[in-house]
């Protein structure tokens, strides 16, 4: 498998108060996977309709939902686990600190350390930075 990366560069301030130009690789996306798709290749993989796996997938879009906003982390076995964080103000005591405080921070997902180890080996290039042409 292929997957390309392009590269940026961060200024920094060293200790000395140097500024220091460092470069990092970044991930170049190949492009949207809608549900569609997922549907389309879920359809092929197994006996199920197209139709049948778009409704799932938005079936699991509802629960996913609802589940979260209970307080459940939802667990995908073989995939990983979605959670709910929270954000809120800084308070001077556990007293202050009331639900008026608290908002939804992000949804986070954290992949299973199977999916994660089955990405190792990927083959990164390199991709050729298109000109601007005026």
């Amino acid at each position: 498998m292929r997957r390309y990366y392009s590269v940026s560069a961060k200024k920094f301030i060293d200790k000395d108060g140097q500024e220091v130009v460092k470069y990092y690789p970044n991930a170049v996306s190949a492009g949207h996977f809608s549900s569609e798709d997922m549907a389309r290749d879920i359809a092929e993989a197994t006996s199920l309709s197209e139709p049948d796996v778009v409704g799932a997938l938005k079936a699991f879009s509802i629960v996913l939902k609802n589940r979260l906003k209970l307080g459940y982390n939802i667990k995908l076995d073989g995939i990983g686990t979605f959670s709910l964080s929270v954000t809120g103000e800084a308070c001077n005591s556990e007293k202050e600190c009331k639900p008026n405080k608290v908002k939804v921070g992000k949804i986070s997902f954290r992949a299973e350390s199977k999916l994660r180890k089955e990405m190792v080996g990927i083959k990164f290039f390199k991709t050729i930075k298109k000109r601007n042409r005026r």
